[in-house]
Parts: structure tokens; C-alpha cells; sequence
């Protein structure tokens, strides 16, 4: 680890979650109980003048506000070298074999709702922050990407027969959930991010965090977003999708998330 701390100590690893059920699933898989020091984050393994090797938050409420004010949080009092979002999101059916129960594995983040409505257009407008790490992504996740043995450690039954694939590709995040196939905002948002792959409303929140967090300009913060797909947000009967496969989906994306944590605890020795 690096030699800059934080107020309540220092951690390699931070893994990010948003809902219950993520925190839950990560929780469960990654055998975290403890707080760390003062926070309300549980830690994994301790090694003495608080440090760890990985710790576990759940954001106070959802979308990409409360999301950038966690990670600048965790900056604050960890200082960790990588982040990791893990939890569920909308797959985008018809696009580079995106099943329910999938992991996908962000490469790109493009943040859709900044727009100007003028004399009938709807244009995108666009303001800085930072993309995935090529190394956690293309080093480490490959890793885990190659070796299945991540699957092993799902510990949801999953709702029907077979199993999860990881698919790399384009994540689009805004300030609503997707779900209505029949909705015109929608099917203009998909049709204008031709490549999104999965969406959410908390990585641009991640993505705008790690940009703008006071401290993390003394050291080089990467991070990395898995989401388990539970639902296909262009797809008929959206919500009772979602209700069937939210937690198999929580679980596949903690399962890789852990793997890809104990990759990069291996590879930091």
C-alpha cells in the first residue's frame, strides 16, 4: 500500500455498495463483521495501525449524488488505491449477448442526463471525470475473467438453469430507472448510447467522486464497476424481473467483485 493515510487508517481495497442486497451479498461472500475504526465501514482482514486489506460501505441513499459524496468519504478516511461498485443493473437486451444473471464489467461511462432542450433538440452535454482503470480491468479482472472458479462462490440459487458470463463493455448512468419499454425518453437514451451494454444510477456518482475527491490528487485512485444484470430494462414485465433475479444478480457481482479483491491482494504482496 501506499504510504498516504487517511483519518481513520488506510485500506488497499474499497468496495462501494448501494442497496441491501449488495451489501448483504458482498457481506456474506467476502466475511466482513468488524467497523473499522470509527466508520461505519466493515473491514475484512486488520493489520494492526489500521490498516486493511479491504473494506465494505453502503451508500446512504441511491443515485450519483450520495454515490461521489461516499467516495469522497472514503478518501477522506481510508485513502484506498482502488475502488470497486459492485451491485445489480439493467442489462440492454440485444447487445453483446447481455443475459439476466450476467456480471458486466464496465470499460466506458458515459453520463446521459446533462442535456440542453432548445428549439426542439435534445442535445448531450458533457463534464469531466475519470473512466475505469485499465489496469483493474484489462490486469486484474482478466484474471478472474479467465479463471471461472468466481462463479463458485455465488451463494444465491439461481432462478433458472445455467450460467453467468462476464461481458466487458459501455455502462450509461443517469438520475432514473429504466424499465419501460414503451417510453419514449428511454428508447431515444438507447438509441443515442448505441453501445451501452448496462445502466445505472450511481457510477457517474463513482466516476465524478474519484475525479474531484479532495487527497486522492496525492496518489493515483483507480477504480472498477461490476453490476449483475437483474433485469433487461427494454424488456417487457421489467419490475417482476427485477424482483425474481436482484439478489442472484447482488451475489453474481460480489462473487466476482471478492475474486477480483483477492487478485489484487495477491498481486500487492
Amino acid at each position: 500500500m501506499n504510504n498516504i493515510r487517511g483519518r481513520f487508517g488506510q485500506t488497499l481495497v474499497a468496495i462501494v455498495t448501494i442497496v441491501k442486497e449488495e451489501f448483504d451479498a458482498v457481506k456474506e461472500i467476502g466475511g466482513f463483521e468488524e467497523h473499522a475504526g470509527k466508520s461505519n465501514c466493515l473491514y475484512r482482514s486488520h493489520f494492526g495501525d489500521n490498516n486493511y486489506d479491504a473494506i465494505l460501505v453502503k451508500t446512504a441513499d441511491r443515485s450519483n449524488g450520495p454515490c461521489q459524496e461516499t467516495i469522497s468519504r472514503l478518501v477522506e478516511l481510508f485513502r484506498p488505491e482502488y475502488i470497486i461498485l459492485s451491485g445489480i443493473g439493467g442489462g440492454v437486451e440485444g447487445r453483446d449477448g447481455v443475459s439476466l444473471g450476467d456480471v458486466t464489467v464496465a470499460d466506458h461511462i458515459q453520463y446521459y442526463e446533462m442535456r440542453k432542450l432548445v428549439d426542439g433538440s435534445n442535445n448531450a452535454r458533457w463534464i469531466p471525470f475519470d473512466h475505469p482503470s485499465v489496469y483493474l480491468r484489462d490486469t486484474v479482472a482478466a484474471r478472474v475473467i479467465n479463471n471461472e472458479t468466481w462463479i463458485e462462490r455465488i451463494k444465491v440459487k439461481r432462478p433458472v438453469v445455467g450460467q453467468p458470463k462476464i461481458i466487458v463493455g459501455n455502462l450509461i448512468a443517469g438520475e432514473k430507472i429504466l424499465g419501460d419499454k414503451q417510453n419514449v425518453y428511454q428508447s431515444d437514451i438507447l438509441n443515442e448510447f448505441d453501445k451501452a451494454i448496462v445502466v445505472d444510477m450511481e457510477s457517474y456518482g463513482l466516476a465524478r467522486g474519484v475525479y474531484s475527491a479532495r487527497g486522492a490528487r496525492y496518489y493515483n485512485l483507480n477504480y472498477l464497476v461490476v453490476r449483475g444484470i437483474s433485469d433487461l430494462v427494454n424488456q417487457e414485465h421489467n419490475d417482476k424481473t427485477r424482483t425474481e433475479w436482484r439478489d442472484y444478480a447482488a451475489s453474481a457481482a460480489a462473487a466476482f467483485t471478492m475474486e477480483t479483491v483477492d487478485q489484487i491482494v495477491d498481486l500487492c504482496e
